[in-house]
């Protein structure tokens, strides 16, 4: 999350007022959607972040021309970084290596000038809109603790009033089915 604020925040710095996103020198909202793509695949494969190119262009609906410019607006400011990825295929009688490009392995950074700007909006203490206020490591364990007792006192209360409150809406007659005591219904 900490990432994506930091490249939003550092895209609005580029651009100048009246400049459309994705302008020479700019990050457009679709490297930003790139990014998050990117991101969440990191979170959910433990870091390891290899889509293709085609993959990418399928989940962002749009053509592959566009991951290319994005990916080059990203690598540009240091966001991202990539490696070629290669297999080996066995080609009987040809020369050379027998390689064949696969998917990229990407990488995402976060490069110095962002960091900046996301420890500037921690120093102000969250002031501006959408940026997290610092807890201090105390607090934030107290307050942990706390809302841990409240859930399990909350689930005791629940795991008390369950049965009664199935006992005094409903019978259970001879033959199992559930008639409601309420006269009407």
């Amino acid at each position: 999350m900490q990432f994506i604020v930091a490249l939003e925040r550092y895209a609005e710095t580029l651009r100048r007022k009246g400049q459309r996103t994705g302008a020479a020198g700019t990050i457009s909202f679709g490297a930003i959607r790139l990014a998050q793509i990117l991101m969440r695949l990191a979170v959910k494969n433990d870091g390891r972040v290899v889509p293709s190119v085609a993959w990418l262009a399928k989940e962002l609906n749009v053509a592959c021309k566009s991951i290319h410019a994005w990916k080059a607006q990203l690598q540009e400011h240091g966001f991202l970084s990539w490696a070629r990825r290669y297999v080996r295929v066995g080609t009987p009688g040809a020369k050379g290596p027998q390689l064949r490009q696969t998917s990229n392995a990407y990488s995402l950074r976060m490069p110095t000038k962002a960091r900046r700007i996301i420890d500037a909006l921690w120093r102000i203490g969250g002031r501006q809109k959408g940026a997290p206020k610092p807890v201090a490591p105390a607090l934030a364990a107290a307050l942990t603790t706390l809302g841990n007792r409240v859930d399990d006192a909350e689930f005791a209360n629940r795991q008390r009033e369950l049965p009664e409150a199935s006992r005094q809406t409903a019978l259970i007659n001879s033959r199992g089915e559930a008639r409601s005591r309420c006269v009407g219904a």
